[in-house]
């Protein structure tokens, strides 16, 4: 009996302790809040260009192949080095080779191929014309990418960021006075993620194919615009 009574005390206690909790629950309100999404976007003309050439080799041989291969491909950096381009933007990558074989039935070793990928970036877009000229001369006949950008792209996405709190706390303060409230402090700030990203108009996406004869080539291409797009999730307390 003793026992039961002393579970009892014991019982009761933890009920009562309980309830200020229970009773701060309950009078705990959500803040009244109001949720919007800020966008915005900064378009700028490119200051850089980066291409991305390929230089191809064929031959039954594979050390002539490997050879006329390097030769194409010195003549190439020469070209870019004479062009007062700086060495860090100047990227090699990318070596493959290998046997080629008909599509016969019994394949036969047709040669071996060799293929150099050679990345270029100019900051000075004057030079572009005549360096892609030169380039074509010197023995590149695949292109795999043409890539207009903005140099300080960090201090875009950094402006376009502000812009887009700028226009979350415009459109906040619009859809309150609708409603006939005012927005106070920001009760959080979220980033969209994903979103905020460069992308470049009027550009060639890398892709692989032959380059066309150089009395056909148009070798002109329009920059465009750099657009930096950014987006944020704001809230704000209603007062």
């Amino acid at each position: 009996m003793r026992a039961i009574l002393t579970y009892a005390t014991a019982a009761l206690t933890f009920c009562l302790a309980l309830v200020p909790k229970v009773h701060a629950q309950d009078n705990c309100i959500h803040p009244r809040i109001i949720s919007v999404t800020g966008t915005a976007e900064i378009k700028v003309a490119p200051d850089e260009v980066t291409l991305t050439l390929g230089v191809e080799s064929r031959n039954r041989d594979l050390a002539l192949a490997k050879a006329s291969n390097d030769r194409r491909v010195k003549r190439l950096l020469a070209l870019a080095h004479d062009a007062g381009l700086d060495p860090k933007y100047i990227q090699t990558s990318a070596l493959t080779m290998g046997p080629e074989y008909s599509e016969e039935k019994i394949p036969k070793l047709l040669g071996y191929q060799i293929s150099q990928t050679v990345t270029v970036s100019l900051t000075d877009l004057s030079k572009y014309e005549t360096l892609i000229t030169s380039f074509l001369k010197a023995g590149v006949n695949r292109m795999d990418g043409i890539n207009f950008g903005a140099a300080d792209s960090l201090k875009y996405r950094q402006e376009a960021r502000l812009k887009a709190i700028q226009a979350a706390r415009e459109k906040a303060t619009a859809m309150a006075a609708e409603l006939g409230q005012k927005i106070g402090k920001p009760w959080e700030v979220a980033e969209e993620i994903g979103y905020d990203t460069s992308y470049f108009a009027n550009s060639i996406s890398p892709y692989r194919a032959k380059m066309a004869p150089m009395q056909e080539m148009e070798p002109t291409i329009a920059g465009g615009e750099v657009t930096t797009r950014a987006s944020v999730r704001v809230s704000f307390q209603l007062e």
